[in-house]
């Protein structure tokens, strides 16, 4: 028997200009088995509740960012609480749609951004969504409705997620029970298969050798913030040392990635000095997907980490130390006399 899941999914606007927007979108979502999560963060209390906004977004399986003309309330970041959300929600690798009014100009004044600063912070966020998420276009409350119809099946399909389920619906424990049993045995089996086909050591890059690394963050130079793509070096010593000891004990790809950018956020503003001279701080670096990818592969092809039998509350993947990569770990970390 099929067990009907529900999905998450939190709908992050700007409040109160699209409040209406928002409704519009509650029924087509609910008809596609998603329950609507959302929060606004408008209020003076704003930064006191981001922390509860992140556990929601953390619990979501999808991520909706409707933005019509405004970029919203800022923050003490200098960020909108709205664009927050949305760097969060990347942080933690939800699926991202992005519903970006096309002709915002034509809203109602109150619809709009008040002065030419705040319009040139909402143009730069679209700018930047329709770069990072998957963007969509949107006209009046009508065309919502038939958008997240359309657009959310295909995101559904193509990025699956865990969802839940009445607990009266699930198999009984036994079953669920030999079912994880098997799949570690076959993951376990595969790791194996995997560790006889891995490439000669000697033929990749190592120790001292160079990897570029690009990622993107806030940069703040005079009065303004600005988001920008740029790119630093480590070597693969550094690399490992960033995520090895958080892998004594199985660790997931969110904990190793925030060990890496924990890293590069120490020397991000001598990065981004090079395009921006007078830049004065730099935050929120998160590291492009496709480079944590190649650390991610690479260390693997090295012998150093294994994919961990056990899984998150998720059911993400977990990575630990192999033997070669505890004693690689001790060898790079381990102060001499």
């Amino acid at each position: 028997m099929t067990v009907g899941k529900r999905f998450q999914v939190f709908i992050s606007t700007t409040y109160p200009d699209m409040q209406g927007a928002r409704q519009a979108l509650m029924p087509a979502l609910l008809d596609l088995g998603l329950v609507p999560v959302g929060m606004d963060l408008h209020g003076a209390d704003g930064a006191a509740l981001m922390p509860v906004v992140q556990r929601l977004i953390d619990d979501s399986d999808y991520f909706v960012i409707l933005l019509g003309g405004r970029y919203g309330a800022l923050s003490p970041l200098g960020l909108s609480y709205t664009h927050r959300e949305y760097i969060f929600a990347a942080t933690k690798r939800k699926p991202v749609v992005a519903l970006i009014h096309d002709q915002p100009h034509t809203l109602p004044e109150d619809g709009r951004e008040p002065n030419r600063e705040g319009q040139v912070r909402r143009d730069d966020f679209a700018r930047l969504l329709r770069t990072k998420a998957l963007c969509h276009h949107w006209h009046d409350e009508n065309d919502l409705r038939a958008l997240v119809a359309r657009v959310m099946p295909e995101v559904m399909r193509d990025h699956p997620a865990a969802g839940w389920v009445r607990a009266g619906q699930a198999a009984d424990d036994d079953q669920n029970e030999r079912l994880r049993q098997r799949i570690a045995e076959l993951e376990k089996e595969r790791e194996g298969l995997l560790g006889g086909l891995r490439a000669p050591v000697r033929g990749l890059a190592r120790g001292s050798d160079l990897v570029p690394l690009e990622y993107s963050c806030n940069v703040y130079e005079g009065g303004d913030c600005k988001i920008t793509l740029t790119r630093c070096q480590l070597d693969w010593d550094r690399v490992f040392a960033c995520v090895a000891p958080m892998m004594l004990n199985p660790a997931s790809e969110t904990v190793m990635q925030k060990g890496l950018e924990d890293y590069i956020a120490r020397q991000a503003l001598d990065d981004v000095r090079r395009e921006f001279p007078r830049a004065h701080a730099v935050r929120n670096v998160v590291l492009a997907g496709h480079a944590f990818n190649q650390i991610k592969v690479h260390l693997r092809a090295l012998g150093l980490i294994a994919k961990s039998l056990e899984k998150d509350s998720r059911g993400m993947p977990l990575w630990q130390l192999t033997a070669q990569g505890d004693a690689t770990m001790n060898q790079v970390l381990a102060q001499r006399r």
